[in-house]
């Protein structure tokens, strides 16, 4: 025998090649894992995170790790189950070997142990590197994730070891006796037929297999035992592994009854590695049932799913919180219903409750020096925590620069994602320092409040609750809600920043009006017609279409709606600040769509996706008010805090193939930002010429990693090393320029 052959027709070697002849599915679903672990996947959005450094309860530790290398564990032994369902009788020599089970699953361990390595290392990598943990820390974790594996995989292997059943205790009295000339045949051969698997033949060889104690084994031949005796063996074997694969799926679901439970919240690289167990148990049971009928059979499967789920049954669409969502209690959204909120009337009567607002501003910055104030606006970018962060560190260091000049001058904020939260909870210490809370807006324990963790219950209930219908309920006055992945981030973010925004969007309006704090207008998308939902305790029509005489007035199309004026009948003010942030930063896929109660049906999502910015609704404020602006303030100073480069590289077609050509069309998506910077531009152009020269001034504090290497992902998980690289970015010598400036125009 060549060194080849030996190789070759070794078991572990023959699992490998027929998995991938014919389980190439399940053998993505890891390789889609490694990609995750390795963060050649998914490290935009910070999906590495959740495989490298499972949180519990808060925290990276040992029990972390401990029940993801369980959950890892569990997937591995379901991993053997279902291939040992679907391969085991092309192999009917096990059913003659003691432990058949366990000697399969050690031949069958060469793409798990594969993933381990590379598991482990991106995990002591990113560790030692990212997270600045110790040395000893690092191996107390890895122990904790083989401790947590070894133990789920030796109490299911020792179940099915006692379990399972060899042919040396089924064995009757034998009167099967071998055929003539029987053996082995070739792998090139056909795939075996029951009959000749009842016979004692295979069509795929095996030469050697490895046992409990790594020794190899030559394969022997089966054909002299019963025939019915090694079916017996087979059988009672799939049944075993159908009950671990059944209560895996039930464990999963069950996970979803407790997802204010913070003991019962695993870790979201848990979740995932249970949610691999499902992938691969249901792609075992289609293939085990239906074979060469699978892949219809799962075509059909998604096909009838999405058609019974489009007629309403076990349909689910999230929510915002604190609306009603009765069914006769619709609200009309039509072009028609939205020249019946922006008429003059309406339009002019926000306008005088703006203006009322805008001369107590005035009274309160008014100094007998300088009697013209420069009015700010705050225009915080996208970006998920990084922009959080951000927008927080610059809010809060320029304001103690500016002797908290900056937020007593701001007017507006406005923006998109992340930068939103940043900016809102600067803005919720301002009102509460104000109404005599010792807690400053400057407060650096802020900033640690929202560096914590958003996406580890994302992840968790994502796996966990939302892929399937979920059954769990809460209430926010008179309304129930169902609880899914959206729920737990605002769960979640009230827990990090001490439930500031658990309150009411009404619970701002006399604040707003008195100017307290800055207006703050949150703008999601809507999917369905590009229209903004303007978002705001004070009516805010004047800011639904572009301000224009007149005369033009007509010609001008509807592009934003007024939220509360809309619904108004679905009691607007009841809503959850936190859903309002929420439906302002739902980045696609991470954070479910939320679904508005009008007729027909709409779904908001993230303001990136029509101003990532806020300079464009910040522009039309200006415009709406300009002549009060240019005759009672000294002009405007835009503060734009962004994490998105201004000038992008320039993406080569020099070696594009023929697919690549095909995508083209689809990849100009990547670059909507730089389309509304280039429309911001010239917006802000035109708007110096309204106000007047030197009327108008930008001021830029922009995001440049100080390190490439440690530059922060666009996710709501944030390492170590990425929050030192954001907070050392604002010392870099173009954001140290900005405040310069910034000081200058406010002093």
């Amino acid at each position: 025998m060549t060194i080849f052959n030996a190789i070759y027709y070794a078991f572990p070697t023959q699992l490998l090649v027929l998995h991938l002849r014919n389980h190439l599915a399940i053998i993505v679903l890891w390789g889609i894992l490694m990609a995750f672990a390795s963060g050649l996947v998914g490290r935009f959005v910070g999906m590495h995170y959740l495989m490298l450094t499972p949180e519990y309860w808060g925290k990276v530790n040992f029990w972390s790790f401990f029940i993801t290398g369980a959950a890892f564990g569990g997937m591995v032994m379901i991993w053997h189950l279902t291939t040992y369902l679907l391969c085991s009788n092309r192999f009917p020599f096990l059913a003659t070997l003691s432990a058949p089970f366990t000697k399969f699953y050690l031949n069958n361990s060469l793409i798990p142990l594969i993933f381990l390595i590379i598991f482990l290392s991106a995990s002591v990598w990113f560790q030692w590197h990212d997270e600045l943990t110790s040395s000893s820390e690092i191996v107390w974790n890895i122990a904790g994730f083989l401790i947590g594996a070894a133990a789920i995989t030796g109490l299911l292997a020792g179940y099915l070891q006692l379990t399972n059943k060899d042919i040396f205790s089924l064995q009757h009295p034998m009167t099967f006796s071998p055929r003539p000339g029987s053996r082995i045949p070739f792998s090139e051969q056909r795939l075996p037929s029951v009959r000749q698997i009842q016979l004692g033949a295979t069509s795929w060889r095996v030469d050697t297999y490895l046992t409990e104690r790594l020794h190899v084994r030559l394969v022997r031949s089966i054909a002299h035992y019963d025939p019915r005796v090694l079916e017996r063996v087979f059988r009672q074997n799939h049944l075993n592994a159908v009950v671990i694969q059944g209560g895996a799926l039930l464990l999963l679901m069950v996970q979803g009854f407790f997802l204010d439970s913070v003991w019962l919240r695993i870790p979201a690289a848990a979740s995932m590695f249970l949610l691999g167990n499902i992938g691969i148990s249901l792609f075992g049971a289609v293939k085990f049932w239906f074979r060469q009928w699978s892949t219809l059979v799962i075509i059909s499967l998604f096909l009838l799913i999405n058609l019974f789920t489009g007629w309403g049954f076990l349909n689910y669409r999230n929510q915002a919180y604190g609306l009603d969502y009765t069914r006769d209690n619709r609200a009309e959204y039509s072009y028609a219903a939205f020249e019946k909120i922006a008429t003059n009337e309406t339009i002019d009567g926000d306008k005088a409750m703006t203006l009322q607002m805008l001369e107590k501003w005035l009274a309160k910055n008014q100094t007998p020096q300088h009697p013209r104030p420069k009015m700010v606006f705050l225009c915080v970018s996208g970006g998920g925590m990084r922009a959080a962060l951000w927008a927080m560190q610059t809010l809060q260091k320029t304001d103690h620069a500016t002797g908290g000049n900056l937020l007593r001058q701001s007017v507006l904020i406005t923006g998109a994602s992340g930068g939103m939260l940043g900016a809102a909870y600067v803005r919720e210490a301002l009102l509460q320092n104000s109404q005599g809370d010792r807690l400053s807006p400057q407060e650096p324990a802020l900033l640690d409040d929202m560096g914590k963790d958003l996406l580890n219950p994302i992840g968790f209930a994502m796996v966990s609750n939302d892929l399937f219908f979920p059954l769990s309920t809460f209430q926010v006055g008179n309304f129930t809600y169902r609880k899914d992945r959206g729920y737990l981030f605002e769960k979640q973010l009230n827990e990090n920043c001490h439930s500031f925004f658990s309150k009411p969007l009404s619970a701002y309006r006399d604040a707003e009006a008195n100017a307290i704090i800055p207006m703050m207008v949150l703008s999601p998308y809507i999917l369905n017609d590009a229209r903004r939902m303007l978002i705001s305790p004070l009516g805010v029509s004047y800011l639904m279409k572009p301000s224009i005489n007149r005369r033009l007035a007509s010609q001008v199309e509807i592009d934003g709606v007024d939220f509360r004026r809309l619904f108004a009948a679905q009691q607007a003010d009841s809503l959850a600040f936190s859903s309002a942030l929420r439906m302002n930063c739902t980045y696609p896929f991470i954070l479910p769509n939320v679904w508005l109660p009008t007729n027909p049906a709409v779904e908001a999502m993230d303001a990136g996706l029509r101003d990532n910015y806020g300079v464009g609704l910040a522009i039309r404020f200006c415009h709406v008010f300009n002549n009060w602006i240019q005759e009672n303030t000294d002009g405007v100073v835009f503060v734009q805090i962004r994490c998105w480069d201004k000038v992008s590289e320039i993406n080569k077609s020099d070696e594009k193939g023929i697919v690549d050509n095909l995508l083209t069309p689809a990849a100009a998506v990547n670059n909507i930002t730089d389309t509304q910077d280039f429309e911001q531009d010239n917006a802000l152009s035109l708007l110096g010429d309204i106000l007047g020269k030197n009327h108008i001034e930008l001021v830029r504090f922009h995001y440049h990693a100080v390190q490439k290497k440690r530059e922060a992902s666009m996710s709501f998980h944030l390492s170590k090393q990425e929050k030192i690289d954001l907070l050392e970015s604002f010392y870099a010598p173009e954001n140290q320029a900005a405040l310069k400036a910034l000081k200058q125009l406010l002093h």
